[in-house]
């Protein structure tokens, strides 16, 4: 938050002006509303427009969910606040909480989901003040949702790096004993002549052997974290995470 923003959102004495509210947070860059008694939009910031992203959208005397384009505002006819999400929901709680103990709070962390924009991350800072004699809520919402994307594509880079350090582990560990399985079951396929039982047994060993082969090296290849369901949970979907079979399918294209 800004130096500004700040002040905005702690100081608890001052008795604004509409006027005087809306010139203060009219240029902040968080969107910054004020949410009267009965949780109507009494006053809004340019940014809460942008947020909103509707030309011409009206937003003043909406009640909040309603003026931001909450999806769970029509889950009940009688709108924001009624629907079964409503009991959970962290921006109508934190705006009634901060209404009845008169006590800010900082950096609380939701997501919703708004007509078209999707599901956003949010962080949520509310401090009462008096509007002209009348006790009101003071609501910044910023919007971490990019943020959070980035976190999330780091932690997937951490889990790629320690599943190909354990790869790298297990091709080394496992390559030597299959070039000896697979060496011996040639030899004897070839001493065995027309023993064709065993014969086929023992090439079916190699064939094996050749399968875990091409396993080891797509290990070895990993270059994306990608998991597939098994059993209930989930593990490395290793043909899919594998540099090995994006370079094939790019040397088809480039024919």
């Amino acid at each position: 938050m800004t130096r500004l923003a700040q002040d905005c959102m702690t100081n608890e004495s001052k008795i604004y002006t509409r006027k005087g509210l809306l010139e203060l947070i009219d240029n902040l860059p968080l969107a910054i509303a004020v949410i009267d008694q009965h949780r109507r939009v009494i006053l809004a910031n340019r940014a809460v427009h942008l947020f909103v992203n509707h030309k011409g959208y009206r937003l003043i005397d909406q009640v909040c969910g309603d003026a931001l384009g909450c999806v769970h505002r029509e889950d009940n006819p009688q709108g924001c606040g009624f629907g079964s999400h409503c009991l959970k929901c962290k921006l109508n709680s934190s705006v009634r909480q901060t209404m009845e103990t008169k006590e800010s709070l900082n950096m609380v962390e939701t997501r919703m989901e708004f007509t078209g924009m999707g599901k956003r991350d949010l962080r949520i800072f509310t401090q009462p003040l008096v509007l002209r004699g009348e006790e009101v809520v003071l609501l910044a919402l910023e919007d971490i949702t990019e943020a959070r994307q980035h976190e999330q594509t780091l932690m997937e880079k951490e889990r790629l790096a320690t599943v190909v350090q354990m790869a790298g582990a297990v091709c080394h560990e496992m390559g030597q004993p299959l070039m000896v399985i697979q060496g011996f079951s040639e030899l004897l396929a070839e001493d065995l002549g027309d023993e064709e039982t065993l014969r086929s047994n023992i090439l079916e060993i190699k064939n094996q052997v050749q399968r875990l082969g091409d396993i080891t090296r797509k290990l070895s290849r990993l270059g994306q974290y990608r998991t597939k369901g098994y059993l209930g949970s989930k593990i490395i979907d290793i043909g899919a995470a594998s540099n090995e079979n994006t370079d094939k399918n790019k040397g088809i294209r480039e024919r």
